[in-house]
């Protein structure tokens, strides 16, 4: 794509194109707001965040992506500033997307945001929260050692199953330290198994 004012598409265009029942339609018009319209368009998805329609939050979610770092500042300004749980959510889910597209490691103020996001009891984002620690590798593997040891049973136990996942031997040293340990919750210790078997097979 090159930026030529006759071929600049019309945003509203765009944001039609976003709801649009084809996903190859729908990853075009957000790339293309991505490229030409960053400035307007950044505000707009993010304030669909919240928005009653799931299908057009969801691809919001998505299109967030595709603005790669531009987008951390603003969602993790949102996250924190927001007392709805589907905002929030909504920007961890962001956040994820971004890591996916930029793979590098997220800035202090993101890091911020995520730690905060630690302290959420609530389960949408404990689900949500994992994933994206697992994602950032070196940067999320404190919290997930962090985590697997945590009273929450939930937390613990997807960041036992993310552990599983991870390439780090820090991950398979605690997840033996939590099989000898008789301090670990009995219905953990599965999980804790079954992470280890996991990276047994993988290695």
């Amino acid at each position: 794509m090159t930026k030529d004012d006759d071929s600049l598409p019309p945003l509203n265009n765009l944001f039609e194109d976003l709801m649009h029942p084809n996903p190859h339609i729908n990853r075009e018009a957000y790339l293309k707001m991505a490229f030409y319209w960053p400035k307007e368009s950044l505000p707009l998805l993010l304030a669909n965040l919240d928005h009653e329609n799931i299908a057009l939050r969801r691809i919001s979610v998505k299109a967030l992506g595709a603005f790669g770092r531009d987008a951390l500042l603003p969602l993790a300004e949102l996250f924190s500033t927001s007392n709805s749980n589907i905002v929030r959510t909504s920007c961890l889910k962001g956040f994820v997307q971004v890591a996916i597209n930029i793979q590098e490691e997220f800035p202090p103020y993101a890091m911020k945001a995520i730690e905060l996001a630690f302290l959420d009891e609530s389960p949408e984002i404990i689900l949500t929260l994992i994933p994206l620690l697992k994602l950032l590798e070196k940067q999320g593997i404190e919290l997930l050692l962090r985590a697997c040891r945590d009273d929450n049973i939930l937390r613990a136990s997807a960041a036992v199953t993310a552990l599983g996942e991870c390439d780090d031997p820090k991950a398979k040293k605690i997840l033996k330290e939590m099989v000898d340990s008789p301090f670990v919750d009995k219905s953990l210790s599965e999980s804790v198994i079954d992470a280890l078997n996991t990276i047994e097979q993988r290695n």
